[in-house]
């Protein structure tokens, strides 16, 4: 439903095009409709019924990464996130959702279950396709979508894996650990650390075994129904935890969970979110640890829902300056290209949104490149597996475990 407050939005929208010089699509394409104040003029002709629900104008709206760089810089302070949030939501309500996805997000993201079924299935697969370059692992759902780099499924999922917790004797406090998908599915050296680390602090943490997907693949096509069911089974999941603070290790996890299930649940969701901390945030602020330096460069990628969504720069730096030789790359907080269903839909533009990403690391002469999040951690090691690059990708608490533990 198209709201006052969203037509309130579509007119704070000055149409300076201050968003063009950062908005990485646009960088790239050069298209009108593919900047926010493009697609804020489709909004307004949408609302006065200049244009209609069409699949164009889907086309258009996920053309955004909603990488949020845009509201960051607004000098009127358009909340443009909402805007095409509700535009997507409206075009679903009106026009439905495509078949495959619907499915996916009904049936599959609610019902974990079937979930691990359907990957499990797909691992199986995965060790059947043929590797067309050094590195490439495919598994759906990219199973036929060429030759990107893939890592290969987890056999044991983090969920699975700590079912049974390590319990300690007597606690600092008692933490909740959200984990995500990839982090479970695929990412499960990104868990170990997040644990390995807290333990270490001697922080209790707990893994609620009935968590789901947070939600935000179904909310970037529009499914508000499935988006606020998967939130409410979290926030009930982490409630019945009784836990002191809600850790997550994925940045775009961590946006939904803070800033996305106030607006799909409503303040009642605000005891939840506000418990909410990335690792980095939260290890900063309530830990106290000594490093022994590691004699490994280290550069470090600015997530954008970490960067520009939580406004979360500094406690990763503080981290690996601690743990590593930290070498800056050129601007780290630039886009890597990554960013969920965008780079499904549209892969080869996130290659080439990726290229610069790809060469500021390899100019930074760092050895790892760290980051916050799965999902960026995913599309850099594509990028670099395309120019057989020796660079490893990592995330900032597997860097500090190094650094305060030693190796098994």
């Amino acid at each position: 439903m198209l709201t006052k407050e969203w037509q309130t939005e579509i007119h704070k929208c000055a149409k300076c095009g201050k968003c063009r010089s950062i908005c990485p699509v646009f960088i790239e394409t050069g298209k009108e409709s593919m900047v926010a104040r493009g697609r804020i003029s489709l909004a307004d002709a949408l609302r006065n019924g200049e244009i209609f629900h069409t699949e164009l104008l889907r086309e258009y709206l996920l053309s955004c990464k909603k990488c949020l760089r845009c509201s960051h810089i607004c000098p009127s302070g358009v909340d443009y996130d909402f805007i095409i949030q509700t535009m997507l939501d409206d075009l679903a309500n009106n026009i439905g959702i495509w078949l495959i996805p619907r499915i996916v997000f009904s049936i599959f993201l609610t019902r974990r279950g079937i979930f691990n079924l359907l990957l499990k299935i797909a691992s199986v697969f995965q060790r059947l396709v043929p590797l067309k370059r050094h590195g490439t692992m495919r598994h759906l759902p990219f199973m036929f979508m060429g030759g990107r780099w893939i890592p290969p499924l987890a056999k044991k999922p983090v969920l699975k894996k700590y079912r049974g917790m390590k319990t300690i004797k007597h606690p600092k406090m008692k933490v909740g650990f959200y984990v995500g998908c990839l982090i479970n599915y695929v990412y499960t050296d990104i868990a170990d650390a997040v644990i390995d680390v807290l333990n270490h602090f001697e922080i209790e943490v707990v893994v609620p075994q009935g968590q789901l997907c947070c939600g935000i693949p179904a909310r970037s096509l529009g499914d508000v129904k499935t988006a606020r069911r998967l939130a409410e089974v979290n926030v009930a999941v982490f409630e019945k935890a009784g836990v002191d603070f809600i850790i997550n290790a994925c940045a775009t996890c961590g946006r939904t969970l803070k800033k996305d299930y106030p607006r799909i649940l409503g303040e009642q969701c605000l005891k939840f979110s506000n418990k909410v901390y990335d690792i980095t945030e939260f290890i900063e602020q309530y830990c106290n640890y000594t490093t022994k330096l590691q004699n490994t460069r280290v550069a470090y990628h600015d997530p954008c829902h970490l960067y520009w969504g939580q406004n979360i720069s500094k406690p990763p730096r503080d981290i690996l300056r601690r743990s590593a030789v930290f070498q800056e790359m050129e601007n780290p907080e630039r886009c890597c290209g990554g960013g969920g269903v965008f780079n499904l839909l549209h892969y080869d533009l996130s290659k080439k949104i990726g290229e610069y990403k790809a060469t500021a690391i390899e100019k930074s002469g760092a050895e790892i490149v760290a980051t916050g999040c799965p999902g960026c951690r995913l599309q850099i090691e594509d990028l670099l597996a395309a120019r057989n690059s020796p660079v490893k990708c990592t995330h900032t608490i597997q860097v500090l475990r190094d650094a305060i533990l030693p190796p098994p």
